[in-house]
């Protein structure tokens, strides 16, 4: 019966082990996501126009298809790429949900 409570109290510290990596390695996926969401902080608009603009370029897209793809003439998407400011915010919207990009507020 001695062997049994060793087997279990083994199983139970093996079992502690495990549950204690899952904590660490949630807290360290926790962590390395806060600063993930840091670095994509928008602070001012014009940052706003350049992310979109950059995830443009990074998709390869030029202006004239982002303006097929959205209805946004290239002289409006070149202003909202300056300053999102200068145009409509559904506009912003548009171009955003064209480049596969979410707009979120933290209120």
């Amino acid at each position: 019966m001695n062997h049994d409570n060793t087997t279990l109290a083994d199983k139970l510290h093996a079992m502690s082990e495990l549950l204690n990596d899952v904590k660490r390695a949630v807290t360290l996926h926790a962590q390395e996501t806060e600063l993930h969401n840091d670095e994509q902080v928008i602070t001012y608009s014009a940052q706003l126009g350049q992310k979109l603009n950059q995830r443009r370029k990074a998709l390869d897209i030029d202006l004239a298809t982002l303006e097929l793809q959205t209805g946004v003439s290239v002289s409006t998407l070149k202003r909202l790429f300056k300053d999102p400011e200068m145009v409509k915010f559904g506009t912003v919207l548009r171009v955003a949900e064209a480049l596969g990009v979410k707009l979120c507020a933290d209120v």
